[in-house]
């Protein structure tokens, strides 16, 4: 195993590439770039000890999860929240052949020479494009080398297509808010669209189930639907409401992932392996493998230990002191002692570092798929700290060798107009760029109607009249009307750059928001910014709709509001490093998302302006829950 540095020369294309091909929405997570400037290479003989392992671990896992099923008082010692452990007893009826199982177990290689599991991600594994298209993209950097590598989604498509017949209606459930949710599920519904199938993309309250078969009650895509396929996490669907959802339980409605995916999901599956053992389900992969995972209680005081949440994901709260930002630490020692049943503690592997070839470091966690009990690819990420999580980098698996199936390296040479469109707001030698948002962008050149643009005009900026280089900016305003100003703002020398993250509904369906006009305006602000001469180190002011934080009043809407998080914007240390000692805010008001973000960065000593537009920004003395 070993890291191949990505000729500098090459990455930029290669990123947008992946960005605008390879359905990688979330190119950026606070100041970290999460599009890695490498690629990660294994051995055959890696490769094939790897499926030999997942296999075995898949085998053992599903046939804990057969027995649980039907022996529920095995269970208690998973600590399953209770309204999830009422519903789950429905599932008596469940049957392997009619289902699509899918999971991902994360491998890591240790100091010893041998690889240590994290986990098995058993109930909503992600990461489909990045093990699919960007090996692909990827392939072409390097014409001269032999490699090849295991196209998940062929696999993933060929299970679905083998239990789903074409012409069936296939709704891919996920937080429609989210579009890294989304790009997830885009990825194989643009597959199965184009093998006629019908794809409904929805929310988890977009269904309802009649007589034990799943319905759709997205407006424009009502009716009985065939095949579910989730993104959602389990134990988030019991807190919905209404609750529609304890019929997905016991549904006949194909599903993938099932239900009963929550028991090895849990990271307290090894607190019952005793049991089941003295029952003859015995899960010898899973022991030589996965470190010591014990209690908290039994944890404390215990050398050489770490703490991990019951249901975290991505590597969240995980407590790994030298990988922790800040005063993240001593939150989640606070939280573990608040609420000792949600974590459990585990023994610490060494984790074996791979170095490049210029002397850099990086840890590396390479998940390894199975579907329906067949190793089905990778899908990696590396950090140069021990913990991966939101801030690693996705990086493609390759496997040296022939390519004996002949892929195709994905090697676009002609820029669509999305893609020049991007670069002209975000340029590799502007120091915002990286926290452009990509998603409006992805549907220039893909709207049916023209759009007029003719009554778009640049506003005047009456309460800034220069720029000032230690400032920044951000236009909380309606619709497009943030990306108008920010072109004013372009002419006063401020670098734009558009937060926009709201996805786009189904064909035919009513959205809460109507992000339709955020395309032609970036086109229009384009063809400015064209003609304007900005410098690399210009000031950010960033772009963002105030309609966001609109929430669906009627179940049978589209929900595509969405929130802006910490990791959107560039750390209170990035703004520090790049001397942005203030930030104005231009709104009627600090939304209570910005608040929570604005707040923290206040207090590393940023200075915080409100102005509606028309006065004199006023400094904000401080952000409170009141001042929301």
């Amino acid at each position: 195993m070993k890291l191949i540095k990505i000729p500098p020369a090459k990455y930029d294309d290669y990123r947008r590439k992946v960005i605008f091909h390879g359905y990688k929405w979330d190119p950026q997570y606070l100041d970290n770039n999460t599009i890695a400037k490498h690629v990660l290479v294994i051995t055959e003989e890696e490769h094939r000890e790897l499926v030999r392992l997942t296999e075995k671990l898949d085998w053992e896992t599903r046939e804990a999860e057969k027995f649980l099923n039907h022996n529920f008082n095995l269970i208690k010692p998973l600590n399953i929240p209770r309204p999830l452990r009422k519903e789950l007893r429905k599932m008596k009826n469940y049957d392997p052949d009619k289902h699509i199982r899918l999971n991902r177990y994360d491998f890591h290689p240790t100091v010893e020479g041998n690889w240590a599991l994290s986990e098995v991600n058993s109930d909503v594994p992600g990461g489909f494009a990045e093990a699919s298209l960007m090996p692909r993209i990827a392939m072409g950097l390097f014409p001269d080398k032999s490699f090849r590598f295991i196209n998940f989604s062929d696999i993933l498509i060929k299970s679905i297509t083998t239990k789903v017949k074409p012409g069936s209606r296939i709704i891919f459930v996920h937080c429609t808010s989210y579009s890294d949710d989304r790009q997830v599920m885009q990825f194989i519904g643009d597959k199965l669209c184009l093998l006629n199938y019908e794809v409904i993309y929805a929310a988890a309250d977009h269904l309802h189930f009649i007589n034990n078969d799943a319905n759709s009650i997205l407006a424009g895509y009502e009716g009985k639907v065939d095949a579910i396929i989730r993104f959602t996490p389990l134990e988030w669907l019991i807190g919905i409401k209404p609750k529609r959802w304890p019929g997905y339980f016991d549904t006949k409605t194909l599903s993938c992932n099932h239900p009963l995916a929550i028991f090895a999901q849990t990271k307290r599956f090894p607190f019952v392996w005793n049991n089941l053992e003295k029952q003859g389900i015995f899960l010898p992969t899973w022991r030589e493998l996965l470190p010591e995972t014990i209690s908290v209680k039994d944890g404390k005081n215990r050398e050489g230990f770490i703490y991990k949440p019951v249901y975290g994901r991505v590597g969240e709260k995980i407590s790994i002191k030298e990988a922790c930002r800040d005063d993240e630490y001593e939150k989640i020692i606070k939280d573990i002692r608040k609420n000792p049943r949600t974590y459990l503690a585990q023994k610490r592997f060494n984790s074996q570092p791979l170095t490049d070839e210029n002397g850099e470091s990086f840890h590396v966690c390479l998940g390894s798929y199975s579907v329906d009990g067949a190793a089905s690819g990778y899908y990696a990420r590396i950090n140069k700290a021990p913990r991966i999580d939101s801030n690693a980098a996705d990086i493609p698996v390759l496997i040296e060798g022939k390519d004996e199936n002949n892929i195709t390296p994905i090697t676009v040479h002609k820029k669509s107009l999305a893609e020049t469109t991007y670069e002209v707001w975000a340029p590799p030698t502007s120091r915002w760029s990286a926290w452009v948002r990509p998603v409006p962008f992805l549907r220039i050149g893909k709207e049916e109607a023209v759009i007029c643009t003719r009554h778009f005009e640049v506003p005047v900026i009456c309460y800034l009249t220069e720029p000032k280089n230690d400032t920044a900016i951000i236009l909380d305003l309606p619709s497009y009307e943030g990306i108008l100003e920010g072109i004013a703002f372009a002419y006063l020398g401020f670098r734009p750059v558009p937060l926009y993250n709201g996805t786009y509904e189904p064909d035919g369906a009513i959205a809460l928001l109507d992000n339709h006009m955020l395309s032609p305006s970036l086109t229009w602000g384009a063809g400015k910014l064209n003609d304007i001469d900005l410098k690399a180190d210009a000031p950010p002011v960033f772009l963002l709709d105030s309609n966001r934080l609109s929430r669906k009043r009627k179940p049978e809407i589209f929900d595509n509001g969405w929130d802006i998080y910490e990791q959107d914007l560039p750390s209170g240390e990035y703004f520090r490093e790049m001397e942005i000692k203030s930030i104005i805010i231009r709104a009627s008001k600090i939304q209570k998302d910005l608040a929570k973000i604005l707040g923290k960065m206040q207090k590393k000593g940023l200075n915080i302006y409100l102005t509606n537009g028309f006065d004199e920004p006023k400094k904000v003395a401080k952000i409170t829950r009141r001042r929301i």
